[in-house]
């Protein structure tokens, strides 16, 4: 989606819905930011958990690999 697409999509919604959308984006920004240090937490034993922790963070290993070399 375009970012014309999008104003023109937020731009037909209500002022209580921007807000409703507001608090529900913010609430799952939150919850993302909690999987993810939760999953930082315990160092990763398995591939499946290296895995999960690069799609928590939006990478792929190799990603996730430079995001750790740089801590």
């Amino acid at each position: 989606m375009q970012n014309n697409e999008v104003d023109i999509q937020l731009g037909n919604l209500s002022l209580d819905q921007l807000n409703s959308l507001l608090v529900k984006l913010k609430q799952k920004t939150a919850e993302r930011k909690q999987a993810i240090k939760a999953a930082s937490k315990a160092p990763p034993r398995t591939q499946t958990d290296i895995e999960k922790l690069a799609d928590l963070q939006g990478l792929d290993l190799s990603g996730l690999m430079r995001e750790i070399s740089k801590r």
